[in-house]
């Protein structure tokens, strides 16, 4: 008998500042090892994914965010799990980027973003930001 694969869902926040949008590289663990994400986190029981995003947000980078539309929604299928992962477009109320789960951050126009290797669900995201945002 098949076991049925845990399902997560997260919430990812492309902050948009002067025309660049802000993305993070991820430590050497996990699936997705070294790519580049839009930062975010999963949902805890209670909350909205825009609540849950702000909240992500405030705790990974030591930012103050406003979550805008959802840019959106992906199924990324792993081995284990299912990830549900919707990607909002989010402004800078408050603060500057700190690191403290990534390695690297980068602010990226249009050109700076294609040269950023993130992963392969990513790609809808990308498109989708870089045709409406940037």
């Amino acid at each position: 008998m098949e076991s049925k694969k845990r399902e997560l869902f997260v919430v990812a926040g492309a902050i948009i500042k002067d025309g660049k949008v802000f993305s993070a590289q991820r430590g050497n663990s996990g699936k997705t090892a070294f790519k580049w994400e839009f930062p975010g986190g999963k949902i805890n029981p209670g909350e909205t994914p825009e609540q849950a995003l702000a909240r992500e947000l405030q705790e990974e980078l030591s930012i103050n965010v406003k979550v805008h539309d959802l840019v959106y929604q992906v199924v990324d299928e792993y081995e284990d799990v299912i990830l549900h992962i919707d990607t909002y477009r989010c402004s800078l109320i408050s603060g500057t980027p700190t690191l403290s789960e990534h390695i690297n951050m980068a602010w990226s126009n249009k050109e700076e973003l294609d040269k950023l290797e993130f992963s392969p669900a990513d790609d809808p995201v990308l498109a989708k930001i870089k045709s409406l945002y940037l």
